[in-house]
């Protein structure tokens, strides 16, 4: 069953074409892969995708919502959360205050319970306060609670903004480079957790340059180069497709 679509979906900076009528859908409950040269467009493709970049031509969908023209807050309102490729944590608070942030998108209370602090308020804090802590036991980083977000190792801070991410409760988790800056072992928990994941009913579509964690993990996988979709199938078919080989290591090779 299809969960999200993009259909055509471009964008220009200029006279730059950074985005050319990109199509793709993802099934529930599916891990799906966005790979490609540097410069190709996935990291744009997701900023359209979440709102950050408005797009120039195309439609986005999630299950029945349409994400044209949302804000970023509202994309995640919808059902899609996302990480960063260069990692945006509030770096000078705590590793649960960072979570219970992202818990805050999913809560009722508005600028009256703040100020009067009323039993349903404080119900609320109390449970974004166990859930926020109840998901850094999820990806492996309790111990840390209470460390301040600067402090923890890189591994641990992807790990975290995950938890954030996914205190949202989203539909969607989007993964821009997981892995980058990871050692061999630290790659191989964040693949378990992955797929922890999608066990437990999120949906995942990553950007990443770790073939080997792509075509292990990945159910189907499209690729891009120069803002243009080239290919897309299953792991064992996109390394096979000659647009893909001359992508990545030229006409000779291809």
């Amino acid at each position: 069953m299809s969960l999200f679509r993009a259909e055509k979906v471009s964008k220009r900076f200029g006279g730059l074409v950074a985005l050319n009528e990109v199509s793709l859908h993802i099934d529930s409950g599916e891990i799906y892969g966005l790979i490609g040269p540097n410069g190709a467009g996935k990291t744009t493709l997701f900023n359209v995708l979440t709102g950050l970049y408005s797009l120039d031509e195309g439609r986005i969908e999630l299950g029945n919502t349409t994400l044209n023209g949302l804000k970023p807050s509202m994309v995640v309102r919808s059902g899609l959360a996302r990480t960063f490729q260069n990692i945006r944590l509030f770096a000078n608070m705590s590793a649960l205050e960072n979570v219970m942030v992202g818990r805050h998108v999913r809560t009722a209370a508005g600028l009256f319970g703040a100020v009067m602090r009323n039993k349903r308020t404080r119900n609320e804090e109390l449970e974004i306060r166990r859930r926020s802590t109840e998901l850094l036991a999820y990806v492996g980083i309790e111990k840390h609670c209470n460390t301040l977000a600067k402090h923890l190792s890189y591994g641990d801070q992807r790990r975290l903004e995950i938890a954030r991410a996914l205190a949202t409760d989203p539909k969607l988790l989007a993964l821009d480079e997981p892995a980058a800056g990871m050692n061999p072992s630290e790659t191989d928990t964040l693949k378990t957790l992955l797929q922890t994941i999608r066990k437990d009913g999120v949906t995942l579509l990553l950007i990443e340059h770790d073939m080997k964690l792509v075509m292990g993990l990945c159910d189907r996988i499209a690729v891009l180069d120069y803002g243009k979709k080239i290919a897309e199938g299953t792991p064992a078919e996109v390394q096979k497709n000659a647009k893909v080989i001359e992508a990545y290591l030229g006409s000779e090779a291809a």
